[in-house]
């Protein structure tokens, strides 16, 4: 019998994630360009004139071990006054600036880690305090939850460009401090909890009626210096091999919680993935790494085994990038059918954590990530595809060649046999 998720209260979900982040060890992989963002959650009250209830760090503040972290946040939460409330997530539209990639994507407060910082942890805390103006150690405000897995980032088809951090953190005060959004960000927006839940209530098909995804040109992505001159190899190539569509969660907000800053550069931009907006008066579109973070982050936070939500749930990610419809039919099937097994819920944190044996000793907890396992599967689907296209073609074009020769051979043989052909052949 399935459970209506969104029926569930949000400190439950709050209450699990603790819980996990503190048991369930976080991957970690090495690489001379890291980066790190901060998720930060925070709880709202139905009624602002309701009292928040204080959260008492004494213990925590002496002992700082993960069990006193889950004691101090067991007892806050549990609290009768926030049984009604309501989660929210912050996150922030970055702004335009020609020649960025990532100019106006949605993602979190974070950037590129520093000689100086200590830890990926204080890499998220300044990087939210230089975008936003939010002191994330000041401890009557936030607490530090943990760390998700380090998500690996790749450009399409090549090797790994960078690995991004993902600290997490609760706000533990009825009023957010106020923000001072910098130059880099165009906006901030808290969105409700619920509205990331209906991606696991309700999952999308590919390429169905609620799906969203945004296309990215393939050829742009590998050939990036021949997209302005465009020559006839790299217009055959994209036709043949087109776009890659990922998926995209859209992210209801409003703008009582929101915070835009006055200027921006608004200018649309050409990039790999075209002209485009990633967010319209109601909604943020969020997607690829950011959207695999989130996905960890809500993975932790389920408060009831995955096949109780929906019989159809994989992630809130999912599915993974599908390729042109009418062309790679056979590798997005292939690709989908993996996809539910080798990413089902129960192959992934908290069910399954990855232990490997190396030279250095036990790694625990370094399982692979969305994308990751996206291209392993793609990297046998798409040369199995091409193969089987060209054998096909082959096999095509030697019974055309055959059924020429044999329709050559019989329209000569009748033309012989026609007594004014004979009468030709003899004058």
């Amino acid at each position: 019998m399935e459970t209506n998720i969104l029926d569930i209260p949000h400190v439950e979900f709050i209450a699990q994630l603790v819980r996990h982040l503190v048991s369930v060890p976080p991957s970690h992989f090495q690489s001379p360009k890291r980066g790190s963002v901060a998720l930060i959650l925070r709880l709202v009250l139905p009624n602002d004139d309701s009292p928040f209830p204080s959260i008492d760090l004494t213990s925590h503040a002496q002992l700082k071990t993960p069990a006193s972290l889950v004691q101090t946040l067991s007892v806050f939460l549990a609290n009768p006054l926030l049984a009604s409330a309501k989660a929210q997530t912050l996150f922030i539209q970055r702004a335009r600036y020609p020649g960025d990639p990532w100019s106006g994507h949605i993602g979190f407060p974070g950037g590129k880690r520093d000689p100086d910082d200590a830890s990926d942890q204080a890499t998220a805390e300044r990087e939210t305090l230089e975008e936003l103006g939010v002191d994330l150690t000041n401890s009557s405000d936030f607490i530090y939850l943990g760390r998700l897995d380090d998500t690996r980032l790749y450009s399409l088809f090549n090797p790994l460009q960078m690995v991004a951090s993902s600290s997490v953190f609760l706000q533990v005060c009825k009023d957010t401090p106020d923000m001072a959004i910098s130059d880099e960000v165009a906006s901030a927006h808290w969105v409700d909890f619920d509205h990331i839940l209906q991606a696991v209530a309700q999952p999308t098909r590919p390429f169905s009626r609620t799906s969203r995804t945004i296309p990215v040109n393939i050829a742009s992505r590998l050939f990036p210096a021949y997209r302005s001159t465009r020559p006839m190899w790299y217009r055959l190539f994209e036709r043949v091999v087109g776009n890659v569509y990922y998926t995209v969660l859209p992210l209801k907000y409003t703008l009582q919680n929101s915070i835009v800053r006055a200027t921006d550069h608004t200018a649309s931009k050409e990039s790999w993935c075209g002209t485009m907006s990633f967010s319209s008066d109601t909604e943020l579109y969020l997607w690829g790494l950011s959207l695999s973070m989130l996905s960890s982050l809500v993975d932790l936070s389920l408060p009831v085994k995955p096949h109780l939500v929906h019989r159809a749930y994989v992630s809130v990610a999912s599915p993974w990038p599908q390729m042109e419809p009418h062309l790679w039919a056979d590798v997005n099937y292939f690709m989908n059918l993996a996809h539910g097994i080798l990413w089902s819920p129960y192959r992934r944190k908290p069910w399954y954590v990855k232990v490997q044996q190396g030279p250095q000793g036990r790694t625990v907890g370094n399982n692979d990530d969305f994308f990751r396992t996206h291209f392993h599967v793609l990297r046998i689907a798409f040369p199995l595809s091409c193969l089987c296209k060209a054998a096909v073609i082959g096999y095509l074009s030697k019974l055309a060649i055959s059924g020429t020769l044999k329709l050559a051979k019989l329209l000569l043989a009748k033309l012989s046999e026609h007594p004014h052909i004979s009468l030709l052949n003899s004058i």
